[in-house]
């Protein structure tokens, strides 16, 4: 697909990239900072994964509309 070749070959070359994923990172040692992985629940665990996979959904989407808008100022230039 066209768009995971941009992403894959332009995208996750470039700094942007690496503050996304500092960003990320961030938010999941906040996630997980002080949950006990000895004592959680199937349920518990379940429902972090969850959180977890909303924070770099939401980045994702973030970072694709900055690329998106990339793309567009460079078409209409």
């Amino acid at each position: 697909m066209l768009i995971r070749d941009i992403y894959n070959k332009i995208f996750a070359e470039t700094k942007e990239m690496e503050k996304n994923d500092h960003e990320i990172s961030s938010e999941l040692t906040t996630l997980f900072k002080d949950v006990d992985f000895q004592k959680v629940t199937y349920e518990e665990f379940t429902n972090l994964m969850c959180q977890a996979c909303a924070i770099g959904e939401r980045q994702g989407f973030v970072s694709g509309f900055r690329v998106f808008a990339k793309i567009m100022c460079e078409a209409l230039a």
